[in-house]
């Protein structure tokens, strides 16, 4: 029953999605990321990273961002048994020219971290990021993310969608 709602939902999002493209300033994206997280009295240790964004463009350069992660140093554990997942709420301030765009980030993030490798659960987050546009709607993604104070840093690459097209 859950398989059949959710395909349902899917599908009409998909069905819906066109027709709110014209008004819509949502974005959202997809990206794989190098991470690195701090471990207490050990240095730091790598993670492969799958990343997901969503967010809308307030005006041309001030836009709210909502960012979400899961990373595991065995990329088989990535979604079953990940050993860091994140949330971030972040204002994104941008600037754009011809098919370029650049944006610093800043806000809060929420770390849920295996307890063997830092008990930081949270704290200020930042980044920076370039977005490079083959059309209106489409761009590629390179971005560096700091979280939980420094607990927490990414670096990666994807693509980000821009329903309405960017401003």
């Amino acid at each position: 029953m859950n398989k059949w709602l959710l395909s349902l939902l899917l599908i009409m999002s998909g069905i819906t999605m066109p027709a709110m493209a014209q008004e819509s300033n949502v974005y959202y994206g997809l990206g794989f990321t190098d991470g690195s997280i701090q471990v207490p009295g050990n240095g730091s240790r790598s993670l492969g990273t799958v990343a997901a964004t969503v967010g809308t463009q307030l005006t041309d350069r001030i836009g709210l961002e909502l960012a979400f992660g899961a990373g595991s140093d065995d990329p088989g554990s990535i979604f079953s048994e990940p050993l860091i997942q994140y949330q971030a709420g972040l204002v994104r301030l941008s600037h754009g020219w011809s098919n370029k765009e650049v944006y610093f980030l800043f806000g809060h993030a929420r770390l849920d971290v295996d307890s063997r490798l830092n008990p930081v659960n949270g704290g200020n987050a930042w980044g920076l990021g370039i977005n490079l546009f083959g059309s209106k709607n489409t761009a590629i993604n390179a971005h560096v993310l700091n979280m939980g104070s420094g607990a927490l840093t990414s670096a990666g690459i994807g693509i980000q969608y821009f329903v309405g097209g960017v401003r």
